[in-house]
């Protein structure tokens, strides 16, 4: 197989695009929703540097299983606060994923009706075969990044607010 698919996920937020960008971009704010149900950031793994250039870290960590780690290293090559950012990735553990292929991740962050936010992820390549279900990882994250906009509280590692 080549690797030649690209994932397009799309959410609307009632939340303006800074604050979701922020979310996005703040290592203390991300490990509070990323990975998908049953996985949590390890905030050890978290760094991030939010400018053209800078790097960002993050381990996915799957909660009934801490040896099961997915790695992902980036590098941001575009960055304009808040539209958009794309960053250079390698992700390590995900046996969908070549580690030594990197994806590209675009996430746009635009201004929907008066205070709203319309979020669009692409990334990719993809093999044919692992691309629906990356789509679906991320449908789930965008659920609980969702959840964390609207709420007040921290997520357990089930997902739940605490």
């Amino acid at each position: 197989m080549v690797a030649n698919v690209m994932v397009i996920v799309e959410r609307q937020f009632d939340v303006p695009r800074q604050r979701v960008f922020r979310a996005w971009v703040e290592p203390q704010e991300l490990k509070r929703w990323r990975g998908s149900p049953g996985w949590h950031v390890e905030e050890e793994t978290l760094s991030g540097e939010t400018k053209l250039g800078g790097r960002h870290t993050h381990v996915k960590v799957r909660d009934n299983d801490p040896d099961t780690r997915v790695r992902t290293d980036g590098v941001y090559t575009e960055y304009f606060d808040p539209e958009v950012f794309v960053s250079r990735e390698r992700i390590t553990g995900d046996p969908g994923i070549d580690p030594n292929i990197p994806l590209e991740l675009r996430v746009e962050f635009t201004k929907y009706g008066k205070n709203g936010t319309l979020l669009r992820i692409i990334q990719g390549p993809y093999d044919p075969d692992v691309a629906g279900w990356h789509g679906e990882g991320w449908e789930k994250e965008l659920t609980r990044l969702q959840n964390y906009l609207a709420g007040t509280g921290e997520y357990a590692a089930d997902g739940g607010v605490q």
